[in-house]
């Protein structure tokens, strides 16, 4: 089943990535105020509709607490952009994305409870849209416009079998440049359990996937987002 997001603010960023998100096969509702930025983005996008985004009569119609993340791309109205996630955090939308234009604006953002802010970057929208699409997938370091790397959970496909079996480059198009392991180590009588992580460093052949193992990935984008969906 497709993922479903709503993006809300139809600027040059929301835009971008509503219709960025559209071709990666997700179901896009685009919505903004404005006739004419709806009217930009509708024939790229699964649903375009004009309203206010203050207005939470208006938004709780859309039943948006049913989709898998809401994005807020508001550039310069904060004001507006303010409205908005509180009323989204009222409505019950399990994620919500901000876009804000300073650091003093991400912190207020913050303290509303919207832990995930967008500043503007290079490449933002590819990079959002690839952690909104590609599951478990962590983008850690862009290398240039189509490669990364990445951390990625261990997928069922994988678990028991070592490095050299899989054959991650021939199978996936991805290489494993380490895994972080993470064990759970009993405390006192058995309480307080710990956790440790411990990176592997460089892999051997017969080096063992076990399962909780975070795999260290490059390769190209496309490749690691459709191994994050195994």
């Amino acid at each position: 089943m497709a993922k479903q997001f709503a993006v809300i603010g139809l600027g040059n960023f929301g835009a971008q990535l509503a219709v960025e998100l559209c071709q990666r096969g997700a179901e896009v509702l685009a919505i903004d105020e404005k006739i004419d930025a709806v009217d930009s983005v509708k024939d790229h996008v699964t649903h375009a509709v004009r309203l206010d985004a203050t207005e939470e009569e208006a938004l709780a119609g859309h039943k948006l607490d049913r989709f898998d993340a809401v994005i807020a791309g508001f550039g310069t109205d904060f004001e507006t952009l303010l409205l908005t996630a509180m009323i989204l955090k009222q409505l019950g939308v399990k994620r919500i994305v901000a876009r804000a234009t300073s650091i003093r604006h991400q912190k207020i953002l913050n303290r509303l409870g919207i832990d995930e802010v967008v500043l503007p970057v290079t490449e933002a929208v590819q990079r959002l849209a690839t952690s909104l699409t590609a599951g478990d997938l962590v983008e850690a370091l862009p290398l240039a416009s189509d490669h990364a790397i990445a951390e990625s959970p261990a997928p069922e496909a994988v678990l028991g079998r070592t490095v050299g079996e899989v054959d991650f480059p021939g199978t996936y198009g991805v290489q494993v440049v380490s895994i972080q392991r993470t064990r759970e180590l009993a405390g006192f009588l058995g309480f307080h359990k710990t956790v440790s992580r411990t990176l592997l460093g460089i892999l051997r052949p017969d080096t063992v996937i076990e399962r909780g193992d975070l795999l260290i990935l490059f390769g190209s984008r496309k490749s690691l987002e459709a191994f994050a969906k195994l």
